[in-house]
Formats: structure tokens, sequence, C-alpha cells
């Protein structure tokens, strides 16, 4: 709490915004004197023989003395008020500072692991963030050994490596992030008395755990939760980079030279830079219309996904959406979206109905399959003027539909056919729903239901109907940033496993 006492002397400057309510309170009481929690005076002339504490968040930074108890409480109420917004927006503003330095510390250690191929590099690598960031006495990132059953160092910092091995054993199992701030009092690190706190995070790739990272300390200073949460971006990155690697000393044969590793590198630059591209990020994307309103929002798993959404006009009365996602992850997956979301496009502003613009698209990814990939797909035409939605889906999960009239929830039909890219000659069936003034339409793929906690659990069809029925009369961009936020809060900071992708389309 000492970060108060210079929050409260700042509030009482000569010089302080907040300066002109409180002298005005003072004089209209009949004076008073301000003071620090030591009892230093820090303003007024006035003193008095009632005294009141000044507390924020039930610590005591400093007294009022005033003529009456009326006239100090009322003065100590005002200053605590004051100091407690000022501590809000210097918190906010540690938190903005926190994000950046989370998102700087994605981009360097992205860029740095991208070209590591060695274990011992990777793991160096991140501890040399980490302690950029983090204060720490030693530090290791353990990786589990073929079986599962045993843990290897391959990268420390400081002269001692804690005997911690129980807690490593406990945090592995669990797969859960932990803070230690009494090792002396928790049986698992009791057995050490060399530091005082210990902050342990999983190393978490797709379906598994890969190893740990641990950073201790021997001073007093605990672990806090921002140390967790940029300790757990940090595991993120370095989790991803030991499974590349992992991968890469298998295909060690195929991949030898630096040349064939930059080809890869160039690969993944180049499908972001296409997924980016074909995403339409600007909201709103038609601000001259009123007849509709649209949102949408997609986060790829990985650097790049296989999910795909868009929308255009195809005349000044149709709209066309399209939402999808291809089976698989990474650069195959990100180019396959790009060759399948550029022969919809190309298709629907011919004209064609849903159906058939499904089955001419299923025509060409059959006749150039050139791998295994296949994509769910939904593709709707939303006539603005008399509010027609006609639609096709590709085994894809069926969107909702939200009543503006009475709040209600419809699931569309599943009319449609096969997953785009699988078989040709297969017939696609087209159908159509009404959309009234006010309804809207909500459509997602599978990572949204398929969210997982750190139990496993998934977010369910359920939850999200719940969490639509709750906002079924807001806007568009309320609609999809709430349903976001549940699937993150309930997620609780498990690693994303698929990409998602949300629209929602609204006729006004």
């Amino acid at each position: 709490m000492t970060s108060i006492l210079p929050i409260l002397k700042a509030l009482v400057g000569p010089k302080a915004p907040a300066m002109q309510p409180i002298a005005a309170v003072i004089d209209a009481v009949g004076g008073a004197t301000i003071e620090d929690s030591s009892g230093k005076h820090l303003f007024g002339e006035t003193t008095g023989p009632s005294r009141v504490a000044i507390t924020v968040d039930g610590t005591t930074v400093g007294w009022v003395n005033a003529g009456n108890a009326t006239a100090a409480g009322a003065i100590a109420l005002l200053v605590s008020h004051l100091a407690a917004g000022d501590m809000e927006r210097r918190a906010l503003s540690r938190e903005v500072l926190h994000l950046y330095r989370e998102v700087n510390l994605i981009e360097k250690l992205s860029e740095q692991l991208a070209a590591l191929l060695e274990l011992e590099s990777v793991g160096k690598s991140a501890l040399d963030q980490a302690r950029r960031l983090i204060a720490g006495s030693y530090g290791d990132v353990f990786i589990v050994e073929p079986g599962g059953a045993q843990l290897r160092s391959i990268a420390s910092f400081g002269d001692h490596v804690p005997d911690v091995q129980d807690f490593l054993r406990s945090v592995l199992a669990r797969g859960v992030a932990e803070i230690v701030n009494d090792a002396a009092a928790d049986p698992r690190t009791a057995s050490d008395a060399s530091f005082r706190s210990l902050v342990c995070v999983p190393l978490r790739a797709t379906h598994r755990t890969v190893g740990l990272i641990c950073m201790t300390n021997t001073d007093e200073t605990p672990y806090a939760a921002a140390d967790l949460k940029l300790l757990n971006t940090l595991a993120l990155q370095t989790a991803a980079a030991i499974e590349n690697t992992l991968l890469c000393a298998e295909m060690v044969d195929a991949v030898r030279d630096r040349e064939q590793l930059a080809s890869i590198q160039k690969e993944l630059d180049t499908a972001r830079t296409i997924q980016h591209s074909l995403v339409p990020r600007v909201f709103p994307p038609f601000p001259e219309r009123t007849d509709f309103e649209i949102h949408a929002q997609m986060t790829a798993a990985r650097s790049v996904g296989g999910d795909f959404f868009d929308f255009f006009l195809i005349d000044n009365d149709r709209l066309g959406v399209v939402i999808g996602d291809v089976s698989g992850k990474g650069i195959p997956a990100a180019l396959y979206m790009a060759v399948t979301r550029t022969q919809i496009k190309t298709s629907a502003l011919g004209g064609m109905s849903p159906e058939d613009c499904m089955l001419e698209v299923n025509r060409l990814l059959v006749r150039e399959k050139a791998s295994s990939m296949f994509a769910t797909c939904f593709y709707g035409i939303l006539n603005t003027r008399n509010g027609e939605f006609r639609y096709c889906n590709a085994g894809h999960n069926p969107p909702q539909v939200l009543r503006h009239a009475d709040g209600s929830l419809e699931s569309l039909s599943e009319t449609g056919g096969l997953p785009l890219g699988l078989f040709d000659g297969r017939p696609y069936v087209g159908t159509m729903t009404q959309l009234r003034p006010g309804d809207s339409v909500f459509l997602f793929t599978d990572g949204v239901t398929e969210a997982n906690n750190f139990a496993l659990d998934d977010f369910s069809d359920e939850r999200l109907a719940d969490v639509l029925r709750s906002v079924a009369h807001r806007s568009c961009e309320e609609i999809v940033m709430t349903v976001n936020n549940e699937v993150l809060a309930f997620a609780a900071g498990a690693p994303q496993s698929d990409d998602i992708t949300m629209m929602s389309l609204r006729r006004r």
C-alpha cells in the first residue's frame, strides 16, 4: 500500500486538479488540515479537536483534523474517494502497460523461437525473456521425457536448482499454473529453504503438456497475478516452439539445411498475410446502409487458422454472408481456406443461389483436390428489402436466429449437403427463412461451442443458447463481444485449441 502515499501527496499538492473541490469543502466547514499517515502536515492551516482517518481499501493513508467530527469525516470521505479514483486510474494505466508488454513479448518471442530448432536454445530464449519481465533468482524450463514419467531441464539460470520435484509433478498432473508465495508453508516446497516464492506454468501445446517453466525468488517480493499472466503468455509461445522442435527432430532427414527452414517460415508469413487480407477487418463495413447491421470476429488458435468468414453486396437488395471451417490447422488449412473463400465469393457474385454456389465450389474443390482436407460452410443471402434469408448449409454448425419480437431463439435447418471438397456429384439443397425487422442471425464455428476449460469441459450449444437469449435485443457488435467474453471466462485461461469465429447479422 506504500504506493498510495505519493497519490495522497499529489492530490493535495498546490497544482493538483483535485485541490479545488477539497479546498472548497475545507473552506465551507471553517478550515481543516490534512496530514499523511505519519502525521506530516500536507495541507490546510486551521486544525481542530476532531481527527478522522483517510482510508483507501481499508488502509489508513492520512488524517483530517477539523473543528468537529462531521466536518472531518466529510473531508476524509472526499479525499478517500478521490484517492481511490486516482488509484483506479493508475491501475488501469498499469494494466494497459502490462498488455503492451504482453503483446511485445509475444512478438519478440515468436520471432526468436521461429528460428530455433534446438530444445536448449528454445528454453534459453524463453528464460531470457522471462527474466526481463519477471523477477527471479532461479529459473528452469523442463520438458516431459518420452513416457511422461520424468522431467528434464533444458535451460536454467541461477546457481542453485531448487528441490521442488513434488511441486513440479503436482502442477504437471493438474495442468494448471500456480503461485506459491510462502514456500516454507507448502509441503511440496518446504524441503528447500533456499527460496521464498515460486511461480510455475505448464507448457501446453495442442492437447498435451510438453513441459513446465518455473521461476523462484529468494527475496520478500511475492509473485502477483500479472506475473502469472505474463509467464502464461510466454509459456504458450514456448510450448508451441518446443512441440515444433520435437516434430522437426523427427523430420531432420527431410529438413536439414537452413534454406528449407527459411522456406517454411516464408510459407507461414505468406499464409498469414493472405489470411489477414481476405478477412474483413473494418466495421461497420457499409456505413451508408441503414437496412442491415453486421459484425464479425475471428481468433486463430495458431499464427494462421482454417476458419473463414466473408460478406458482400451481390446487388443493392441482396447481402451474401459466408462462414466456414477447414479441417486441420496451420499453413495447409490457411491456404485451403483462402482457395475455398475465393471460389465461394467468385461464384456468389455471379448471382448463383446458395445451393448452386455450394454445388459449384464443391465440384471445383474435388476436381483440384490436392490433399485430404475439406471445409464445412454456410452460405446465406439476405434480401434486405423483404427479409427473405435463403441459405444452404454444407455440413456446418447451424446458425441461430434471434427473434426480436419475443427474444426467442431458433436453430436454422441443417438443409444443405456434405462438407465441401469430399465427394462430387452429390446434390445441395437450399431453403429459406423470414427475418422480420429487428431479427438477427448468429453464425459461428465449432471453436465456440467446443472451447475447453482446464477440466476439458466444452462451452457447449446449451451455454451458447443461454448467452444469445440474454443479448437478443443488443447490437450485432455487442452480441459478438458478449459471446466472446463468455467463452473466454469459461475457458479461464485454458489454451485455445481451435479457431473461434463468429458473425452476427441483423435486419433493421
